[in-house]
């Protein structure tokens, strides 16, 4: 895995030099031709470097210290990091996650980790608190009433739960919803995909965009228990059943704007699969056809894997700092927000060696996980000198024996109810500055 490694980086600093060097597709990651083109003291490489750091202190602090990484007495005033900052599109982040994952799937071959021999996605969507400025209320929006208001943008992850990868991810306007943005992103999936869904996806039109891709694509959906089909269904007792999913009108308008022409008699065959839970019954709606071998119980257990993409934007959002952006503008939020999916994806790849030698560990109590804050803590620290150094591989083999110390215990099957720390956590709020810490 650490050659494998070796192999990424070297991916990923080549794509950051053939943008640069290529002015055509410099020109797609930029706002005008001329930017980049004069020596300053952040170059387009320097830049992205400063950007992936997700600089969560005061920029003037951050600025010094990542200067002094790069052997630079002086460092550039925070206005100048401002101005260069503008120039670069977000979408280059977006674009360099993509290289990223690919080299995964590439390089680690028969380590990527499938069910059954599909990749599990976990198709989800969040939101993240943004500062209550003019220009970040304008564009992203939010929601307000008699009490207050506040400022937040819609992000959505499409995440490999398995291999813990973000693929795709957006950040919206906040009045952008959900199903929308999974809509759009089913174009981009793959056959050897199955992707698991929570209630709010479940209607006729996720299901239909599934199955009528040019090779069906596999999906798990918990459905929505008010539904007239659910009700008879768990009436019934039984703990799978064949039945079919009427368009209604809104479906009907729905599929037009896709490009479908249906009507009533448009019928779809899916599956439901009964959950018995403690004191509730809940309903699961999928195209893994028991015939085809898929029993209720697996079908039970795949549903339950989806709470990784939860923890894994509890991730981004707490250990990564995600909502703590490093400027106040629409472009800055958009950098750091695809920065962030990057480096979380760049942290997942390179702790994957040091996991499997805990896998190995099979004389203990529990299992054992590498220390994911820890760990982050490290290569937020060595990341400049992995990207900048010619011997990569002597940097990896450091991260491994640190990620290696301090494990955490995997104890499966706990659950625990629900506490609010703050009473006022559900009021309404406004977030005026964007103070950070000098230390």
């Amino acid at each position: 895995m650490l050659q494998a490694n070796v192999k990424i980086i070297a991916e990923l600093k080549g794509f950051v030099q053939y943008v640069f060097s290529n002015k055509d597709v410099l020109s797609q990651f930029s706002h005008s031709p001329n930017d980049f083109s004069r020596t300053r003291k952040l170059p387009f490489s320097n830049l992205v470097l400063l950007i992936l750091k997700l600089c969560k202190k005061t920029l003037s602090i951050e600025l010094e210290k990542f200067f002094d990484e790069m052997g630079i007495a002086m460092p550039c005033s925070v206005s100048a990091f401002t101005q260069q900052r503008h120039k670069l599109n977000a979408l280059f982040f977006y674009y360099w996650n993509l290289v990223l994952w690919l080299c995964f799937y590439r390089y680690y071959a028969g380590d990527v980790k499938r069910w059954r021999g599909y990749r599990l996605i976990g198709m989800d969507g969040s939101t993240v608190s943004l500062v209550n400025n003019k220009a970040l209320s304008s564009y992203f929006g939010g929601q307000s009433n008699q009490h207050g208001s506040f400022i937040c943008g819609q992000t959505f992850y499409c995440y490999d739960i398995l291999n813990e990868l973000v693929l795709y991810s957006r950040i919206t306007p906040y009045r952008v919803g959900e199903l929308k943005i999974a809509w759009d992103l089913i174009d981009q999936l793959n056959a050897d995909m199955l992707v698991i869904y929570d209630r709010n996806f479940c209607n006729y039109k996720t299901v239909a965009l599934h199955m009528w891709q040019q090779k069906e694509i596999k999906f798990v959906i918990r459905a929505k228990e008010n539904l007239g089909v659910i009700k008879e269904f768990i009436a019934s007792g039984k703990c799978s059943s064949l039945v079919k999913l009427q368009p209604g009108k809104t479906a009907i308008k729905g599929m037009r704007t896709s490009g479908y022409i249906i009507n009533e008699d448009s019928a779809l065959t899916v599956r439901l699969v009964r959950v018995d839970l403690d004191g509730s019954v809940e309903v699961l709606m999928t195209n893994l056809w028991e015939e085809q071998g898929y029993k209720t119980l697996e079908i039970k257990d795949l549903y339950f894997k989806r709470w990784a993409i939860e923890t894994a934007i509890g991730f981004q959002k707490n250990v990564l700092q995600m909502e703590s952006f490093s400027g106040l503008t629409v472009h800055a939020v958009m950098q750091d927000f695809y920065a962030t999916s990057f480096m979380a994806n760049l942290h997942s790849i390179l702790i994957k060696s040091a996991q499997k030698k805990l896998d190995r560990c099979k004389n203990r109590k529990y299992p054992l996980k590498v220390n994911k804050n820890k760990s982050y803590a490290k290569l937020k620290s060595q990341m400049i000198p992995l990207f900048l150094s010619h011997e990569p591989l002597r940097i990896l083999k450091t991260f491994q024996s640190i990620f290696l110390t301090d494990p955490v215990p995997v104890r499966k099957g706990r659950s625990f109810k629900r506490k609010r720390k703050n009473p006022q956590s559900r009021s309404k709020y406004k977030t005026y500055t964007n103070f950070k810490p000098a230390y």
